[in-house]
């Protein structure tokens, strides 16, 4: 199967559209952020905000604007509650317990 050509290497060489530099490092930043949060789930469950936070290195805030924004697109779903009041996260579609 061929690689898939990235959408903006395609407007780049079809239409000679150059993304401003900032909007390329934010999304980067972003992919790499979610990638974090996706391989942490992923390797270990489910888990809330404080531990996605405590295993990735990023501040909890951040983990949870992700956390929400991959929860309203379908990626990942809240499961239960613990004993201290904070919701655990797992990758939507992937058996949990």
């Amino acid at each position: 199967m061929p690689k898939r050509e990235l959408t903006m290497d395609k407007l780049k060489r079809e239409l000679g559209i150059q993304p401003p530099k900032e909007l390329t490092e934010y999304v980067r930043e972003i992919t790499t952020i979610r990638s974090k949060i996706i391989n942490c789930l992923r390797n270990d469950g489910e888990l809330t905000v404080k531990d996605i936070s405590s295993k990735t290195g990023l501040p909890e805030n951040i983990v949870f604007w992700h956390l929400m924004t991959m929860f309203k697109y379908g990626l990942v779903e809240p499961i239960e509650k613990t004993d201290d009041g904070y919701y655990k996260y797992k990758l939507r579609g992937e058996a949990h317990g």
